[in-house]
């Protein structure tokens, strides 16, 4: 009997052999897709008929090549001032002045007002926690003043922490210039010290209250970008690690990461608010706020075997192998690696730079 049989009309019917079917990956394996505040994790397998195909339609191929790969993700970010902070009047008296939002207010300069007196902002990583004048002990808060008055420009003689005679004549120069009686001494309360110059954010004190409580919520006078991550990110968002930003303006630039915070979304407690600083510390007091796109890199590979993740095949047996384009049909189990830009890193038995491999169409 023929290979083939005649039906009624007399034309063939041709025996159809069944072959096995393989499952193929199709699309991103494992990949992060972008979500403004996270991403999230997928996997699309496609089935491909056991159908041959034709043999018009050309098969795509890829090569393996050996190329540098980084682990690589891109989150929505905002540029602005970052989280205020709130500035605690400790001064018996009444509010008689305070300042408009927005202001920058420098070393030296007046933050706010009570009964008429200005106080104002000396830069310092220790706060005023007592009086400060003649016999007064060494001690981290003499520092402080001594550092800002010598950095105001009034000699105080040796910087060291110890309050002398040179102390107490800049001090009273300086109460002179902010039109304050010239005491040579500093009473709790009669200067607020923070780590940096600040910007005004939000005024929360009031004209004829009282002025021991909140009284502002201040920034720093630089912008800088906030981003929010997944907790599985954390890895990205090392401290003091780089990262590229992408500007609305069309400006590429980079920026540093100062701190990483657990986020405010209610619905993921993992997330993270990363807070970067820009490289270019002139540019932040220029740049407009708004959105911006923020690239994180992760880990790297240097010379590593890869080809398109559309190229791997998910085996009958389990885990991945990629088909050889040439010659008879031959499939090579593999290793998965780094994942990055469309490619993943292989390695396993045949598998060299310059195969030429099968990729699902």
């Amino acid at each position: 009997m023929s290979a083939a049989t005649a039906d009624r009309s007399g034309g063939p019917v041709r025996i159809r052999r069944e072959r096995r079917r393989r499952w193929l990956l199709g699309g991103v394996v494992a990949m992060a897709v972008l979500t403004t505040g996270g991403a999230t994790a997928y996997s699309r397998l496609q089935h491909v008929s056991a159908e041959p195909a034709r043999k018009a339609t050309p098969r795509r191929t890829a090569t393996v090549v050996r190329t540098d790969l980084v682990e690589r993700i891109v989150v929505d970010g905002t540029v602005g001032y970052g989280r205020s902070s709130p500035v605690t009047g400790r001064r018996a008296g009444t509010i008689t002045w305070l300042p408009s939002p927005g202001a920058l207010v420098g070393r030296g300069e007046r933050l706010y007002s009570v009964d008429a007196d200005p106080v104002p902002l000396l830069v310092g990583d220790t706060p005023m926690y007592r009086d400060i004048g003649d016999g007064v002990s060494s001690g981290p808060d003499v520092l402080v003043l001594e550092r800002n008055l010598d950095a105001l420009g009034y000699d105080v003689g040796t910087v060291d922490g110890t309050f002398r005679s040179g102390t107490r004549r800049a001090l009273g120069r300086w109460q002179r210039k902010l039109g304050l009686p010239e005491t040579g001494r500093l009473a709790l309360g009669d200067v607020e010290v923070l780590p940096a110059e600040v910007r005004v954010d939000r005024v929360t004190g009031q004209l004829g209250g009282s002025a021991q409580g909140e009284v502002l919520d201040v920034t720093g006078v630089g912008r800088l970008v906030t981003a929010g991550l997944a907790g599985a990110q954390r890895r990205f968002a090392r401290p003091d690690a780089e990262v590229r930003l992408d500007l609305a303006d069309g400006r590429s630039t980079t920026g540093t990461v100062r701190s990483v915070a657990a986020g405010a979304d209610e619905e993921d407690r993992s997330a993270l608010t990363v807070t970067i600083d820009f490289t270019d510390s002139a540019l932040a007091t220029k740049v407009d706020a708004g959105p911006v796109t923020v690239r994180f890199d992760g880990a790297r590979r240097a010379a590593a075997l890869a080809l398109p993740i559309e190229a791997l095949v998910a085996l009958r047996e389990g885990g991945y192998g990629i088909e050889a384009a040439e010659g008879e049909q031959r499939y090579h189990a593999v290793e998965l690696g780094l994942f990055a830009d469309g490619m993943v890193e292989v390695s396993g038995d045949g598998v060299a730079e310059g195969l030429t491999v099968v990729v699902a169409g």
